[in-house]
């Protein structure tokens, strides 16, 4: 179901929902197999919500997509290709955006923080998988490489800060696993997406991020310092003296909170939510 809390125009939210993504008749693609298998079968009862507004950037990655495919075949570059292999019975896909020289391309619209430190984990998935495909089908591949373009660039903080992105364009080369490891990961997920009942998401699939206990000031906007622990925050903020408090900044799980339109029937992050309501009402 798509609501439209900002009543956007229709011709918006026609726009969003016009998903054109098709999986070429597999019975999975890549990037469903490396999504937490509980996700999708909660999906076989439970209806998707998602916002219109919400659906934003994933219309902005469609037009990206759609325009760089546009340009690759003006080139005549080996563009938005679907591979097969098989695995337990399961007919796997899997798409490129480009293949130039040996290398596997994938472009992301993302964040400028999805590129600070390694590589995402999903992107090291998705593309190693990819390159199993592309093996499987008598392609030579060298390098897997991810074309990152970042919505939310500030030129001012490019100027501020050297270590910033300068540009809002970044290419994350993403390392390579023995083929033997791939098809091992394949395997496994295979076999976790055919469990009639699987295991609930990992903390780790759920994007889980703890709590944070930031030392304000009185007047300041922004915080003293920020701690793991409420005890050290407490012990800085009393030392401090006057004008000091803990402001305690809660955890959560991002991707069920934010990324998932099947959270509100899932019972693991309902409960999660409970326990965390409690935990407030108990500060």
């Amino acid at each position: 179901m798509l609501t439209n809390k900002l009543n956007l125009p229709k011709a918006v939210v026609a726009a969003v929902e016009n998903d054109t993504y098709d999986n070429g008749g597999s019975d999975i693609s890549v990037t469903g197999l490396i999504s937490p298998a509980y996700q999708r079968r909660l999906r076989q009862t439970v209806e998707p919500v998602e916002d219109a507004a919400e659906r934003l950037y994933a219309l902005y990655g469609q037009i990206g997509h759609g325009l760089l495919e546009r340009a690759g075949l003006r080139i005549g570059a080996d563009v938005e290709t679907r591979l097969y292999t098989y695995m337990l019975g399961w007919k796997i896909s899997g798409q490129y955006d480009l293949f130039e020289d040996n290398i596997l391309y994938d472009y992301k619209f993302s964040s400028v923080f999805a590129v600070k430190g390694k590589p995402k984990r999903e992107w090291v998935e998705q593309l190693n998988l990819l390159r199993l495909l592309a093996v499987n089908n008598g392609m030579d591949v060298n390098g897997l490489k991810i074309i990152a373009l970042l919505r939310d660039h500030s030129v001012t903080q490019a100027l501020r800060d050297r270590s910033y992105p300068q540009l809002p364009i970044a290419t994350v080369d993403i390392p390579m696993w023995d083929l033997d490891a791939a098809e091992q990961f394949l395997y496994e997920r295979v076999v976790a997406h055919q469990d009639a009942e699987p295991q609930p998401c990992t903390d780790e699939e759920r994007w889980k991020q703890p709590s944070v206990f930031a030392v304000r000031k009185e007047g300041r906007k922004t915080a003293v310092k920020l701690y793991d622990s409420q005890r050290e925050a407490d012990e800085h903020a009393a030392e401090a003296g006057k004008g000091h408090f803990v402001e305690v900044r809660p955890g959560n799980y991002r991707r069920c909170a934010e990324f998932c339109n099947v959270s509100h029937g899932c019972p693991v992050y309902g409960a999660t939510q409970r326990e965390a309501q409690i935990d407030l009402e108990g500060l």
